[in-house]
């Protein structure tokens, strides 16, 4: 019970302020549910929540409380605490700090060093999009805001889920706690930062233990370490018209008769933009979409104008993830990809026509995915030619030089 308890306590008033702050100016679809809160989620007194401008020229404004706790889960030791000065001092935390820093300014010097030029360069014109999609993401918020910087809004959906807030207890917490924790997180953290995608095996067991239960945990660091600020976090569901419900907290969403449970953070990049970050745990297959009728209208009311799919299990590929690839095809201006997302013949035989701006090189799948080698895709590559990417990305991240695409559709 103990790493149950585990961060729990501070954050709910940040929560309840947040939603409160938002709730008169929601849509109809957009409706409060009033839920209980049970004693283990006490909220704070009011006078121990503050928020602060991030600059004078801005009306955006950061939550102290939400930010300490952002910056504690990324191991931020440079940072002045306000509430969590008491738990920096724990050897649990300082260890992963130690290593975590070290970890990060290497990948950050070179993988992210890379796509950042790239973005800057090749990419600069398909990186302006402002409203990003990204289906079968799992918590990677990392690489869809380093490769859409001016993104303003960002919609993740994975089968894994959202997690519970993580949320400090003082009177229970325990050293032994705090180091489970952040053992859970440096764990979970291998595949993206070694290979660039999370492997769907691995978040069974890294995002569904008692310590790291989903994806919020990941996707707060990864916020936290490309330079955001948070202002509010608040969760939600969608029912089966596809209205989105807020709840008062993340441990609501636990309860099994809420469908396509949701978290939504509103953040502020380093030079001040805000973007509202989605998350939303839901099954995407066939069955799953057919089972679940609220979520097409939902995915129909984002009006996203790209798509980005990478480490996508080439599960559209697939006929069982028919429903979820129309819908893309459908709704997207633009498809950004490797060969494991949409296969390359449902592009080219859509009613729409649609152009290839193609990067890297493609080269047969990596053993456990063989199967779904693309003579189409291949023959592009040769046949179009494709400008040198620089980086290794996706299932083929060992090669600097994988295949990535950039698919408009065009104008008519």
């Amino acid at each position: 019970m103990q790493n149950c308890k585990f961060l729990i306590h501070l954050i709910l008033l940040a929560l309840l302020a947040s939603c409160e702050s938002t709730q008169n100016q929601e849509q109809a679809k957009q409706k409060e549910v009033e839920v209980t809160i049970t004693k283990d989620t006490t909220a704070l007194k009011s006078d121990e929540f503050t928020e602060t401008k991030v600059n004078k020229s801005s009306s955006f404004s950061i939550n102290d409380t939400l930010e300490d706790l952002v910056n504690y889960i990324s191991g931020r030791n440079d940072h002045e605490y306000k509430t969590l000065s008491k738990f920096r001092k724990e050897k649990g935390f300082l260890e992963f700090s130690e290593h975590f820093t070290k970890r990060w300014k290497k990948f950050d010097s070179t993988k992210l060093k890379n796509i950042k030029t790239f973005v800057s360069g090749d990419f600069k014109n398909y990186a302006e999009v402002k409203n990003v999609f990204y289906p079968f993401s799992g918590p990677d918020v990392l690489y869809s805001t380093t490769l859409f910087p001016n993104a303003t809004k960002l919609s993740l959906i994975g089968l894994e889920p959202v997690g519970t807030l993580p949320i400090i207890d003082d009177k229970d917490i325990l050293p032994d706690s705090i180091h489970k924790y952040f053992g859970k997180i440096n764990t979970s953290l291998n595949a993206i930062l070694n290979f660039s995608f999370f492997r769907t095996v691995s978040m069974k067991e890294d995002l569904r233990n008692e310590e790291v239960d989903g994806t919020i945990h990941l996707i707060l660091l990864f916020l936290n370490k490309t330079g955001h600020k948070i202002q509010s976090i608040k969760p939600f569901y969608i029912d089966s018209l596809g209205n989105k419900y807020y709840v008062k907290n993340t441990s609501v969403l636990k309860n099994k008769k809420y469908k396509n449970s949701s978290i939504e953070i509103i953040a502020a990049t380093e030079n001040n933009i805000s973007k509202t970050i989605t998350y939303t745990s839901t099954d995407l297959s066939d069955a799953g979409l057919y089972r679940n009728k609220g979520l097409k209208q939902y995915l129909s009311d984002l009006q996203f104008e790209t798509t980005y799919l990478k480490g996508a299990s080439y599960l559209m590929h697939k006929p069982s993830f028919s429903k979820i690839r129309n819908i893309i095809l459908e709704n997207a201006s633009c498809v950004v990809q490797d060969d494991s997302g949409i296969a390359v013949d449902y592009i080219l035989n859509d009613k729409n026509k649609w152009e290839f701006n193609l990067f890297g090189e493609y080269i047969k799948p990596i053993n456990m995915f063989a199967q779904h080698y693309q003579p189409s895709l291949d023959s592009l590559y040769k046949t179009k030619g494709a400008k040198k990417l620089g980086f290794g990305l996706g299932y083929n991240y060992r090669d600097k030089n994988s295949n990535f695409m950039v698919i408009k559709k065009a104008r008519s």
